[in-house]
């Protein structure tokens, strides 16, 4: 199957449809496959990529976790909370501090995750 737009998963109408939703109102978000060990990213937009500092292809297959966005002030207990959102063990809304590849601008955001 071809591999359009960035994605690293075989096309899916749901998907792609879930891709112009988002990037249509010009949304920075990433999709991930649940159905994998670490929920690895298969889609990422370029919002997403601009806010972090990362190209799609130093993203693609990381963990939905988004582990390579720690840094000094990330605290472990937030890590953990969006961990268990993330991976679909219970609810919840996490803050959490991430950072850009450069290191220097941090990103705050509101994760929140919901049972599968």
């Amino acid at each position: 199957m071809p591999v359009r737009r960035g994605h690293v998963a075989p096309q899916n109408t749901f998907l792609d449809t879930i891709i112009r939703k988002f990037d249509g109102q010009s949304r920075k978000f990433l999709i991930a496959n649940a159905r994998v060990e670490n929920c690895a990213i298969i889609f990422c937009n370029d919002g997403f990529c601009a806010m972090c500092g990362y190209t799609r292809g130093e993203i693609m297959q990381k963990p939905c976790t988004c582990n390579f966005l720690y840094g000094p002030h990330t605290k472990r207990l937030a890590i953990a909370q969006m961990a268990q959102a993330l991976l679909g063990s219970e609810e919840r809304k996490v803050e959490i501090s991430l950072y850009r590849k450069d290191g220097r601008t941090a990103l705050h955001i509101v994760a929140q995750g919901h049972k599968g």
